[in-house]
């Protein structure tokens, strides 16, 4: 497990619409400074997101923050396209890949993005602890949503897990997590807020563009439903509520968002209403 002041409640997604045409360089680096100052420290990126823009915008946005005002979570195994590659060698080239964009010598945490659980051998393992002696990665673990993550509570060497954290997660899913809580890991919460409610009409911002073609894309996947039509703000405040939530990372595209986000977090902490 990652020690309880390793990183923030509420974390920040350099992902999606931060890594592309969704919104702007500048506007992604405004949003990653005023989360570190509500309090964030947080940041949740990988390479397959935009091939690398991701990793280069939140790289840039920190090079003028200290070092131990941040914990930097990225990912590997899975490349732009979804091309996947979980073997040893192409999980080190990533890796170091990923520093050079983030421009920093170590990550905090790196995730194996959804690996299967016959892709989780001992060969890698090593060269993941490998890294972790070397100081190119202080923790280690997995981000999915299914067997992958029965896997790793069972190895015993990941620190954490990534998984979806929402009102509509099944109870073997959430069984799983407090399972992962109990055998010690952290749980990073991610899409706490699918399936909520977003304004109707014409499309706003870039972000809003962004946001509309993933419910469309969603569709067509014809992916499992989630619980819907609830608050953003009531998604959010659900996946904070829970015990096998160490932190969930909010992805947004707007300062005002992210400000009440930062808020329902200090109020939730500090025990006041919410509602």
């Amino acid at each position: 497990m990652i020690e309880a002041d390793g990183f923030s409640r509420l974390g920040f997604g350099v992902t999606g619409p931060h890594a592309g045409l969704g919104t702007g360089r500048s506007a992604t680096t405004r949003l990653i400074h005023q989360a570190i100052d509500l309090g964030v420290t947080l940041f949740d990126t990988g390479p397959a997101y935009g091939r690398g823009e991701a990793e280069n915008r939140l790289g840039t946005a920190l090079r003028s923050v200290p070092r131990n005002k941040v914990f930097v979570a990225t990912k590997a195994g899975v490349q732009a396209g979804g091309y996947r590659d979980f073997s040893a060698g192409a999980v080190e080239m990533s890796l170091r890949d990923s520093l050079k964009r983030l421009q920093r010598d170590h990550v905090d945490l790196l995730l194996l993005h959804g690996p299967s659980p016959d892709e989780l051998t001992d060969r890698l393992i090593r060269r993941l602890q490998a890294f972790r002696d070397r100081g190119m990665i202080r923790h280690i673990g997995v981000c999915g949503r299914g067997a992958e993550l029965d896997r790793a509570i069972e190895l015993g060497v990941f620190d954490a897990l990534m998984a979806p954290v929402h009102a509509g997660i099944s109870v073997p899913e959430q069984q799983r997590l407090e399972r992962a809580r109990t055998a010690g890991l952290s749980v990073i919460g991610i899409e706490a807020m699918a399936g909520a409610a977003r304004p109707t009409g014409l499309p706003a911002s870039r972000g809003d563009l962004w946001y509309l073609a993933r419910q469309v894309k969603r569709r067509l996947r014809r992916d499992p439903p989630v619980v819907a039509g609830t608050s953003p703000v009531d998604g959010l405040r659900w996946a904070l509520s829970q015990p096998f939530a160490d932190s969930v990372i909010c992805l947004t595209t707007r300062p005002a968002h992210l400000a009440a986000n930062a808020a329902l977090v200090a109020a939730l902490e500090a025990g006041q209403p919410t509602s």
